[in-house]
């Protein structure tokens, strides 16, 4: 029997690849269906062999859904390393999915993914550390080129100092116009304003924070027509257009300053 796949389900495919995997009921999110739709469409993609067959719960909740290792190859057209959702990055990689969607909904084109990144980094040599790679970037409708940063635990202020000052360069040398940090809780904003108030970045890329759960909330609206996907619209810009005084920080001499 010939499994056919329709646009939806390559896109759909290409996202998930691009991100890893994610648990079904944000797979739901990324189709615009309801989990029950979601278990069926799934069951073709993996009758198909696009999916792996395997369902693992790394954290408690859904299972997880992620294209196999043959399947994503040919979805990005490169070579990818074998992957299978871990419980210390599940949550990372659903929150930077959820994020990409809201920023960018299904398009292909305006968002570059960690994975790409990584890739385009390739293998560093022995000795050597690598090169900050951003959670992705994205670009606005107007054109802007946006790093993005998602961080959901406060790190302490040595580590990420030298991780927000990494990821400001790395925007820098990528001519990003900004780096947007979306933070779960406010002890994760509380080190990130600190920090970026320490640092002299008044030479180069904007820095902008975002409460994560609150910029995901406002994101979600009701379906206004049956041509857009249900569930989620394509967001404007996120970091550069929809900035709101209660989640958003503006920069001031370089330094990320709550408003």
């Amino acid at each position: 029997m010939t499994i056919r796949f329709s646009p939806r389900d390559m896109v759909s495919l290409t996202i998930l690849a691009e991100m890893y995997g994610a648990p079904i009921d944000v797979v739901a999110e990324v189709l615009g269906v309801s989990i029950n739709r979601a278990y069926r469409i799934t069951a073709r993609w993996e009758e198909g062999g696009m999916i792996s067959g395997r369902r693992m719960r790394p954290v408690p909740g859904p299972s997880w859904i992620w294209p196999t290792k043959p399947a994503a190859e040919v979805l990005l057209g490169r070579p990818v390393r074998y992957w299978v959702p871990t419980p210390k990055m599940a949550a990372h990689t659903k929150a930077a999915l959820q994020l990409r969607l809201a920023l960018t909904g299904m398009d292909l084109d305006r968002w570059i993914s960690e994975r790409a990144l990584r890739a385009e980094v390739g293998m560093t040599q022995a000795g050597k550390p690598r090169p900050h790679i951003h959670d992705g970037r994205y670009y606005t409708e107007t054109g802007e080129l946006w790093a993005i940063e998602v961080e959901l635990t406060a790190k302490n202020i040595v580590t990420a100092r030298t991780s927000v000052f990494q990821a400001w360069k790395v925007a820098q040398t990528a001519e990003c116009v900004g780096v947007a940090y979306y933070c779960r809780g406010e002890a994760a904003k509380n080190v990130i304003r600190t920090v970026t108030g320490a640092l002299d970045l008044s030479d180069g890329p904007r820095m902008r924070l975002f409460d994560l759960d609150e910029f995901l909330a406002k994101q979600k609206v009701q379906p206004s027509s049956p041509d857009l996907r249900p569930g989620l619209r394509v967001i404007a810009g996120g970091a550069a257009d929809h900035e709101t005084p209660q989640v958003t920080d503006r920069t001031e001499n370089g330094k990320a300053v709550s408003q």
